[in-house]
């Protein structure tokens, strides 16, 4: 009796187990809609279930790889810009985000970037970690990843595997 008791047990846990994984929470692989970013080894974003995980974000100027000049304010902005226009492409705004993780070239830039920073975010704002790093892509100040709540069913885009 014990024995059958066990091996019930297994059998409901290990289909609780396999429901978890269903193919409605597998990866999305989301790729940009601008020529420059597709030539890049990654994809925008990435969505599982109800969460869009952004890649990081550079002040690119849309259609090109060059940055926003004008130090670290412009370089921000742009950046901040950027993650607004992935977040509409893909079903979300800048409310939807919870969590951000703030890379910077010069962590003494840290009070410039929040300056513009609170022009994107209000309160209550986003969970966020800020760090300096050495050798951001392109030679950046500042990258910046986020993660948004973005339920699927109302993403206006389905591009699956880039």
């Amino acid at each position: 009796m014990h024995r059958l008791f066990v091996a019930l047990a297994f059998l409901v846990l290990w289909s609780g187990c396999r429901s978890v994984s269903s193919p409605a929470d597998a990866p999305e692989f989301l790729a940009s809609d601008d020529p420059a970013m597709r030539s890049l080894p990654f994809s925008e974003a990435v969505r599982v279930g109800d969460v869009l995980y952004l890649s990081g974000q550079v002040g690119l100027v849309p259609g090109s790889l060059d940055l926003a000049s004008g130090g670290i304010e412009a370089e921000a902005a742009q950046t901040l810009d950027n993650i607004q226009a992935v977040l509409e492409r893909h079903g979300a705004s800048m409310e939807d985000v919870f969590k951000c993780t703030v890379f910077l070239a010069d962590i003494a830039e840290w009070p410039a970037f929040n300056e513009v920073y609170r022009r994107y975010f209000s309160a209550p704002y986003p969970a966020r970690s800020a760090l300096a790093a050495s050798g951001l892509a392109l030679g950046a100040r500042v990258e910046v990843e986020c993660l948004a709540y973005a339920p699927a069913a109302a993403s206006p885009t389905s591009s699956g595997r880039p």
